[in-house]
């Protein structure tokens, strides 16, 4: 039996494929600190195949006391899932497995933990990238939560959350498949207190060469992320207003994608064949086209105004 940690306060969830490049410098961006291992765990959840990835992660294991490694059979992004399962922190935050850690993280991480353990309030740690927004963002309720996390809140990337709110979610419970977070991320709507955290705490990896992904680009987030804030207004969790600003924006986040990857033809893993259906379902071809024009405009002024300075 596993003895209980007091000083344990919070569990660093890594999913993954089976990545090497990515996955051990994210690792030793953790271990790079002068944290006791007994205040931290991190658990690395493995739906890959990669029997270098296997070995190697095993070894890493042996050297630290506080690393949880299991293979899953859990189909893409459902690993997140598993690993928020197996961890026995009062905190869970959310790594991805090609963003390190910043010198100065792991502690920020912890004296956050230290400081809401009583008052547990909902927080989303969006890592800098609501631009012209303060480092902390106090949200009045959910509503102006999902308001202010705007599209991002697809993002797994900012998760974190506190594993008595995660252990009130019904066991039985059918996780979004594309965006397995946001069932957790929207599943306490009536908090007392919601908090953005804003500040820079990872760096993302540059992906070289290896694939991100191979899932439905276009229907993830033109399709099932809408029908996501659709339901929290049937719910009336968040206002109408609310939902068609954040609508408005995933638009833009959408034919930013559109220009990098087909009219760029920027080389992805992506499938990207569903794109004239699924811009059809929230949005029309007329708004995707008025989109582009507005976001090529706005770069354009951007490279003029930059160069007459």
């Amino acid at each position: 039996m596993k003895h209980k940690n007091d000083r344990l306060m919070i569990s660093f969830c890594i999913p993954t494929n089976g990545v090497i490049e990515w996955v051990f410098p994210v690792l030793d961006s953790i271990y790079h600190s002068d944290i006791s291992e007994d205040v931290f765990e991190v658990i690395v959840t493995d739906n890959g195949s990669n029997e270098k990835f296997y070995k190697q992660m095993t070894a890493y294991g042996k050297k630290h006391s506080n690393i949880i490694y299991e293979k899953t059979a859990s189909c893409s992004f459902l690993n997140e899932i598993d690993a928020y399962q197996k961890a026995n922190a009062p905190f869970i935050k959310f790594l991805n497995h090609r963003t390190v850690l910043l010198p100065g993280a792991l502690e920020a991480y912890i004296e956050f933990v230290k400081e809401h353990i009583h008052t547990k309030p909902a927080v989303y740690f969006a890592n800098g990238v609501l631009k012209n927004s303060p480092p902390f963002i106090a949200c009045k309720n959910f509503d102006e939560f999902v308001r202010n996390l705007s599209y991002w809140s697809s993002w797994s990337t900012g998760m974190g959350f506190w594993k008595d709110d995660f252990d009130k979610i019904d066991p039985n419970i059918v996780y979004n498949e594309l965006f397995p977070h946001t069932t957790i991320l929207f599943h306490e709507r009536k908090k007392e207190a919601y908090f953005i955290d804003n500040r820079t705490l990872l760096h993302e990896l540059p992906t070289g060469t290896t694939p991100k992904g191979n899932y439905d680009l276009f229907y993830a987030f033109a399709v099932e992320y809408p029908a996501i804030l659709c339901e929290l207004r049937r719910s009336c969790d968040i206002t109408s207003e609310t939902f068609l600003a954040v609508k408005k924006e995933n638009l833009s986040f959408i034919m930013d994608l559109y220009i990098t990857y087909v009219i760029k033809k920027q080389a992805c893993s992506y499938d990207l064949s569903s794109y004239d259906h699924s811009i059809e379902i929230f949005y029309s071809h007329r708004d995707a086209s008025k989109c582009i024009l507005r976001i090529i405009g706005n770069r354009i002024k951007q490279r003029i105004g930059f160069g007459c300075e």
